[in-house]
């Protein structure tokens, strides 16, 4: 009973972080800055902060999430994580400025893009401190922290300063904090005998994410490269209320895989299917939320873009809520499989993806929607058959 009512209060915690975070950016910043910058301005600004959203948790939440995993049958130390974070760090940073050098205007457009990549990175991967310890309370501090942190940045731009202040000022607060209250970071270059196991698992889960992360945020980087700024706007805002209840899952991912590694569970066929069908009835009870929800938003928050983006509301939220279900499944699957099998997994539905946006996309917004649809709905599946094989072979073995 007393474990039950833990995890119902950490999973309290960590939904309220969310509820947090993303109240201030959905409510507060992203609305003031489209009706301050308009929307072709503002579209160059989600094509960095699209950047940020790639790169962080591509290699913080990666290895924050590897950490929880490898803790089961290997003893590592902090300069394990550390010191793989900063190579990839700076190998990612830099391929993202290469990648970008085309959208990034001047050098301190650069400087400042390089530097806002590290500390999200480092940001992602800092709430390890508290997944480890499932000190709950403290992770939603961490995160209320970001988002006092975002509203500093907010008015400091609104006294003449750059948006980039906004959300550095946020990511370094939540540093500052868990620097403070754990030990996450410290003994930051001393390894352990496991380094390279680390580094190894690490690069697999990394990649992993990172294509993960590169499909999910694909909007930004091919309509602002195909139809402009205006297009990433739209996408964008018609997405917001998916992408919010998306992001509830995350918690409930973190403290389901932190209890599961940490307690060794083992499940079998039966088991995964429990857990898929419970993600199944979710998706569908978020799924007639963003219905309801989405266009009360846009005509509450983005009046001026509601009859733009109105005819795209249905398959831009049915692809949000795949993407959410997918991703819930493969943290359960992540628990009894390699990581090698995930990886495939997400390099397959990339592919498909750019297959299906080449094939359908012919230069309009929904027929760009429509193709993401149906690669995420593909990947449902593929996911469900890689679970019910591995599950089935764990409980003969």
């Amino acid at each position: 009973m007393n474990k039950k009512k833990s995890i119902f209060g950490n999973t309290i915690y960590t939904i309220a972080g969310a509820l947090v975070l993303n109240g201030v950016l959905q409510l507060i910043i992203f609305p003031r800055l489209t009706a301050e910058m308009g929307a072709e301005a503002i579209g160059a600004v989600l094509y960095i902060t699209g950047l940020v959203s790639i790169l962080g948790p591509s290699i913080g939440q990666a290895l924050n999430t590897g950490r929880l995993v490898v803790r089961r049958d290997h003893d590592v130390s902090n300069g394990d994580y550390d010191c793989t974070i900063l190579l990839f760090s700076a190998i990612g940073i830099a391929a993202a400025l290469i990648f970008s050098r085309a959208s990034l205007a001047g050098a301190l457009t650069y400087l400042l893009t390089a530097l806002l990549l590290l500390v999200t990175i480092f940001r992602y991967y800092g709430d390890a401190e508290y997944r480890l310890s499932l000190n709950y309370k403290r992770y939603f501090i961490y995160y209320l922290l970001i988002s006092l942190g975002y509203l500093v940045g907010y008015g400091l731009y609104r006294l003449g300063g750059s948006w980039f202040f906004i959300f550095l000022i946020g990511e370094a607060a939540a540093l500052v904090y868990v620097s403070v209250t754990g030990g996450i970071f410290r003994q930051f270059f001393r390894r352990s005998p496991n380094f390279s196991l680390v580094l190894g698992k690490g690069a697999i889960l990394v990649a992993s994410y990172f294509v993960t992360n590169t499909t999910l945020n694909i909007d930004r980087l091919v309509l602002n490269n195909t139809l402009g700024g205006t297009a990433v706007t739209h996408y964008y805002v018609v997405s917001l209320i998916g992408k919010t209840l998306v992001l509830f899952i995350a918690p409930i991912n973190t403290i389901l895989i932190s209890y599961l590694t940490k307690d060794k569970v083992r499940i079998d066929r039966k088991s995964f299917m429990k857990y898929a069908g419970i993600g199944l009835l979710v998706a569908a009870v978020f799924f007639a939320l963003c219905q309801i929800g989405t266009p009360i938003f846009i005509r509450l928050f983005y009046a001026e873009l509601y009859q733009d983006v109105l005819p795209y509301v249905t398959v831009v939220n049915l692809t949000q809520i795949l993407s959410m279900l997918s991703a819930y499944l493969f943290i359960i699957v992540l628990t009894f499989t390699s990581e090698k099998w995930q990886l495939g997994l997400q390099c397959a539905h990339f592919v498909i993806v750019l297959l299906l946006i080449f094939a359908m996309m012919g230069g309009t917004l929904m027929g760009f929607s429509n193709a993401v649809l149906i690669a995420n709905a593909l990947r449902i599946l593929a996911v469900l058959v890689l679970g019910l094989v591995m599950a089935g072979r764990q409980k003969t073995n």
